[in-house]
């Protein structure tokens, strides 16, 4: 979003303006935990629909545990929570992109869109994911796919109706390959307002390594672009929720486009731009 568009939505909403409810869906209905637990720019939009948005804060650990503190209250814990990780998950993503890294640069069409697989936990599939961005206006596309034939997108498609076969030709077109997976632990939260689901993440212990080819390590070890940081995140559709405009105030937050993968990148030196700030 631009610092306008911020400012805009920050006169939208009275200081008085209730809490959306915390289990309630678009249309007043109610939405069961998994489906309600799916990011908003995935939910599927009807014409007419406000647009996604998914606005990052960075945040020290203090901060972090107080926002949480506060929104919790509101919300619901993301039903994929592991007790054993303190209700958080870790999410390996691998990011893709091309030989002269037009992506991390982004350079033309790449710095509005994204491919990248992402695994959630020790599952044993992952999804092959579309992220396209514009300002804090985001829509994502992604299928569901087996972990064990994620090699299968280094060769050619076989089959016309493969599941990956959309994924694979966005890949061959836009001469992408897989070059970093990215590793962290991820708090979230669900709920939702009137105008569809709502979703609360913190992201923490974020770190990346390169590789060359079709895997996700187990664990992936190296150095972390945010040591004494949280990235915290904002999902919603349409307006700002007051929720989220509260602690916005309290905590005089301010937006920030933080990319893990360029972070990641950076730090491990991977598109010879080792020292040059975040973006």
């Amino acid at each position: 979003m631009s610092d306008i568009e911020f400012a805009n939505w920050k006169s939208q909403f009275a200081a008085n303006a209730p809490l959306p409810p915390q289990t309630q869906g678009a249309g007043g209905g109610d939405l069961n935990p998994l489906a309600q637990s799916l990011s908003p720019s995935l939910r599927k939009r009807e014409r007419g629909d406000a647009s996604a948005y998914e606005v990052k804060f960075l945040l020290n650990e203090d901060q972090a545990r107080q926002i949480e503190q506060i929104l919790a209250q509101h919300l619901q814990p993301d039903p994929h929570a592991d007790p054993n990780l303190q209700n958080a998950y870790q999410v390996h993503t691998v990011y893709c992109d091309t030989p002269g890294f037009d992506v991390f640069h982004q350079i033309g069409s790449h710095r509005r869109r994204k491919y990248r697989v992402r695994r959630y936990g020790q599952e044993n599939w992952v999804f092959l994911e579309r992220k396209t961005k514009s300002g804090q206006r985001v829509r994502k596309l992604r299928t569901r796919f087996d972990l064990d034939e994620l090699h299968l997108l280094a060769t050619p498609p076989a089959d016309a109706d493969w599941s990956a076969r959309w994924f694979h030709e966005q890949l061959d077109f836009r001469r992408l390959k897989p070059v970093c997976v990215v590793q962290y632990l991820r708090t979230a939260y669900i709920g939702g307002d009137a105008q569809g689901p709502l979703r609360l993440t913190f992201d923490r212990q974020v770190c990346g390594t390169v590789i060359n080819g079709w895997t996700i390590p187990e664990t992936v070890t190296g150095e972390l672009p945010f040591p004494d940081q949280v990235i915290g995140e904002f999902k919603f559709r349409g307006a700002l929720p007051a929720m989220f405009k509260s602690v916005i105030q309290q905590f005089s937050l301010e937006p920030t486009g933080v990319s893990k993968y360029r972070n990641c990148l950076r730090v491990m030196g991977g598109a010879g731009e080792r020292g040059v700030p975040h973006v």
